[in-house]
């Protein structure tokens, strides 16, 4: 099943609150100590779930392109998606892109990053969670607390 990310970003909102509602009806509306605050916890289970729920960036031009989420294994377009730290790129233009990775300052690539060209009407898996510049050009510095940073780019050629 895929959705658009913010049907996601909606979904993730819900199921935040379905967690929460009963712990702080329980301490702030009755003004009772609660055992449900340990469901607390169960917010956390959101970032192993965004962590490893795939996006799929199709591009249809070198200016536009839509944004969605993978809920259950599913096929696009022949395409298999699983869940796992994933962006998956469908190029529907007319146009070559590039996936690139930048590095600032002191960085070196990391085992696995490898830059992709992406033909017109193909499709690819990069290992991103998500993509910094997306048809867009990369910021020449970025500001960081250590020596670099790796940034992800796509870009139509």
């Amino acid at each position: 099943m895929i959705v658009s990310l913010n049907t996601y970003l909606i979904i993730i909102g819900i199921f935040c609150l379905l967690i929460v509602i009963k712990p702080l009806y329980t301490r702030f509306i009755k003004k009772e100590e609660s055992k449900n605050d340990a469901i607390l916890l169960l917010l956390l289970l959101t970032i192993p779930i965004n962590w490893f729920t795939p996006t799929i960036l199709t591009i249809t031009d070198c200016n536009n392109y839509t944004k969605e989420v993978v809920l259950f294994p599913t096929t696009k377009d022949g395409f298999k998606i699983n869940y796992g730290r994933a962006t998956y790129i469908l190029n529907k233009s007319d146009r070559n892109l590039t996936f690139e990775y930048y590095y600032y300052g002191d960085n070196t690539p990391a085992k696995g990053e490898e830059n992709k060209e992406i033909e017109p009407k193909q499709n690819a898996k990069v290992n991103v969670i998500s993509i910094d510049y997306i048809l867009s050009e990369p910021a020449e510095s970025v500001s960081t607390k250590s020596s670099g940073a790796t940034k992800t780019v796509l870009r139509c050629k």
